[in-house]
């Protein structure tokens, strides 16, 4: 398992590094494929996104595909999925991207894609493979957004983790996001929470086991207690 786990994409630094040395070959040499579900159903403008999208784009990879899990029959979608060398979950909603992979059948793809692919995540694209999924909807007061999108329940994709995933700590677009904030929501959750600021990433590479985390900015740690166990 290659899990790339970040909060706001990959850029150069330690995070750009981790890929290249997850994908154990130049970005030249391989192909890419973005799975934009979690941010098409939001309206209004989406020039963010394509900023975003460019971003990685001119990293330098062979090829990047951009897509989403409705776009086809789910036999060519997956097909899409397996020629790539990395699969990149994009941000949005994770309630939202983890219903596209159950509701098209893909689930069990996305499954075998973890063991044989890198998996590269952004914001919500790397939150939804926690069993905390359903009880992260009350703690981060996501019940807007479950009703929003028509979600009868909430489960992740594919479930790996005992602990939870929180992006975007101290962001500038996220002014309420704090340590005090989080310490709170740690408390709220009753399960064990990484917190990372955009800096920031964790490398899975056995779900049973820590995660590594590759940073040159600001995260934290919290047990299922709600005691910081580790900080930067």
């Amino acid at each position: 398992m290659r899990m790339l786990l970040t909060s706001n994409g990959v850029r150069p630094g330690p995070v750009h590094d981790a890929l290249v040395d997850l994908l154990d070959k130049p970005l030249s040499e391989a192909r890419m494929v973005v799975v934009l579900d979690a941010m098409l159903p939001f309206p209004g403008d989406k020039s963010k996104m394509l900023e975003h999208l460019q971003q990685h784009r001119s990293l330098g990879w062979a090829e990047f595909d951009v897509m989403s899990l409705f776009s086809g029959p789910p036999s060519l979608v997956e097909s899409r999925l397996r020629s790539a060398d990395a699969v990149f979950g994009y941000g949005g909603s994770n309630h939202w991207l983890a219903h596209a992979w159950t509701a098209t059948g893909l689930a069990p793809v996305l499954r075998d894609l973890l063991d044989e692919k890198v998996y590269v995540g952004q914001s919500a694209g790397s939150m939804i493979f926690s069993r905390l999924q359903a009880a992260a909807v009350e703690a981060f007061d996501d019940q807007e957004e479950v009703e929003l999108f028509q979600l009868g329940s909430v489960a992740p994709a594919v479930p790996l983790f005992d602990w939870f995933l929180l992006p975007h700590l101290g962001a500038p677009f996220f002014p309420h996001t704090t340590d005090e904030w989080a310490a709170g929501s740690a408390a709220r959750l009753g399960g064990p929470i990484w917190f990372l600021d955009d800096a920031s990433a964790l490398i899975v590479r056995d779900p049973a086991a820590d995660p590594e985390v590759v940073s040159s900015g600001h995260w934290l740690r919290f047990d299922g207690s709600a005691r910081l166990v580790d900080s930067r």
